[in-house]
């Protein structure tokens, strides 16, 4: 297991972080939407980890770009 990142380990944590991004790349279908509430109402984990998931991806499209080229801006 890593220590730097724990959740990376976590095969609720990965299910949870490939639910989001799904979520985001493109609106789920009835039936990926059903199996998604499926699945969070399987485990109380499942839902925690989701939605730590989905304020981590929140907070990333918060964070500004870095430049790269110091004499850009």
């Amino acid at each position: 297991m890593s220590t730097d990142n724990p959740e990376s380990d976590d095969p609720v944590w990965q299910t949870a972080w490939r639910w989001v991004l799904r979520e985001h790349e493109q609106p789920l279908s009835e039936d990926q939407r059903d199996e998604l509430m499926r699945w969070l109402d399987d485990d109380a984990r499942h839902l925690a980890a989701h939605q730590k998931a989905s304020r981590l991806w929140l907070l990333g499209g918060l964070v500004p770009p870095v430049n790269e080229d110091p004499s850009v801006g």
